[in-house]
């Protein structure tokens, strides 16, 4: 892990991860890490051997060191990691979950800035530890959306000052304005079927039955209508077969199935340029990468009113936001855009503008960038 100096100062950054899981947190990992090192920082990552990230590093070109993080305090783990960090000597320390960020306390309390990401909400109520590790385990915070920091702040008592917010981010030249029509045809959809989809893992909390209960009431005035449910979740698991069930039971009589599913996909930029609108039905959401995603695409979206999701979206400016879980609020919307493409096209243009001016991925980097520089900063002060 060697720095670069070209200019302004480049920076070594080790990354912790100790969840095993793939997911939006990981996801964003890599994301930021892949962008460092194109800018000519250092960035290597620390992980257990087992984690669903290990392998997905080295195919991004992240350098991944496996370190035992099998509890809050392991001595093996925790002996594996301090020669990792006396041998690379990195600038900043960057945590993310629980264990990690205890094993990143030790090194805090030795005067290595230590940075602490959390991605998802916080509950109101924490067990002394997970308090204590906030308040005094790192330099800096810095939380996923506003109503994340709001709540480190409020009650679990982190001065406000040394929290950072950095939403979601997203590349405004992957995702752009362009043709869907190929991803149209893949599934016989007409040109000018509206099409409306939902871009999640199959979760419960990711709202797939409001998004079907309100298909079935949109398909009632607009049976032109299309739905595409993009993603996947565990196979055999409950929500997955739920949907199944309620396609086959309740979607069966239409002559073409008006509801898509594609499974797992990776060409989501071609996805979101096939869209009328992406929805986001969640039951509750910290922050969502595929809104900036489909603004990006000069989209609109319609989301529930949860978590961070209305610090991005604007109701009648750039979509609409719904209640959590209201099927028949949701359908009025679809069938609102559906309605009037000329809305729906105002609202993809705010979208894209909104992406360029506040979501860009280099403008989040650079927030990124900063807060580890506060942090490398305040670990110099006496």
């Amino acid at each position: 892990m060697q720095a670069i100096h070209n200019g302004d100062r480049k920076l070594k950054v080790l990354m912790l991860e100790s969840s095993p899981n793939w997911g939006g947190q990981e996801d964003r990992l890599l994301r930021e890490a892949s962008w460092l090192r194109k800018r000519g920082h250092s960035v290597m990552l620390a992980c257990a051997d087992d984690a669903a990230i290990i392998g997905r590093a080295g195919a991004a070109g992240v350098e991944a060191r496996a370190i035992p993080f099998r509890s809050n305090v392991d001595l093996t783990g925790l002996a594996a990691l301090s020669k990792l960090v006396r041998s690379e000597k990195p600038d900043v320390i960057h945590a993310r979950s629980s264990k990690d960020a205890w094993f990143a306390f030790w090194f805090h309390l030795k005067g290595v800035p230590v940075v602490r990401s959390r991605h998802m909400t916080l509950p109101g109520e924490m067990p002394r530890g997970r308090r204590f590790i906030y308040r005094h385990g790192c330099r800096r915070l810095i939380a996923a959306a506003q109503f994340i920091a709001d709540t480190m702040r409020d009650s679990l008592g982190v001065p406000g000052e040394r929290i950072d917010v950095i939403g979601e981010c997203v590349d405004t030249s992957e995702f752009s304005p362009g043709d869907g029509s190929p991803f149209r045809r893949e599934f016989a959809i007409a040109d000018d079927a509206p099409l409306f989809g939902i871009v999640a893992m199959l979760r419960g909390e990711k709202g797939h039955d409001t998004f079907l209960g309100a298909a079935r009431r949109v398909l009632r005035s607009k049976p032109t209508a299309r739905f595409v449910i993009v993603g996947s979740g565990t196979p055999g698991g409950e929500v997955e077969t739920e949907v199944r069930r309620i396609l086959s039971d309740e979607f069966a009589d239409f002559p073409q199935p008006p509801v898509i599913m594609t499974g797992f996909r990776r060409d989501i930029p071609r996805i979101m340029r096939a869209l009328d609108c992406l929805v986001v039905p969640s039951q509750h959401e910290a922050q969502t990468l595929v809104i900036p995603q489909a603004f990006a695409s000069g989209k609109p979206a319609i989301g529930s009113r949860v978590g961070g999701i209305p610090e991005i979206l604007q109701d009648g400016q750039n979509g609409f936001l719904i209640e959590p879980g209201n099927e028949e609020q949701l359908a009025d919307r679809m069938l609102q855009l559906a309605a009037d493409p000329d809305l729906a096209r105002r609202f993809g243009q705010v979208g894209r503008e909104f992406a360029e001016r506040e979501l860009s991925v280099d403008i989040k980097m650079q927030q990124l960038q900063e807060s580890y520089r506060k942090a490398i900063t305040a670990a110099r002060k006496p």
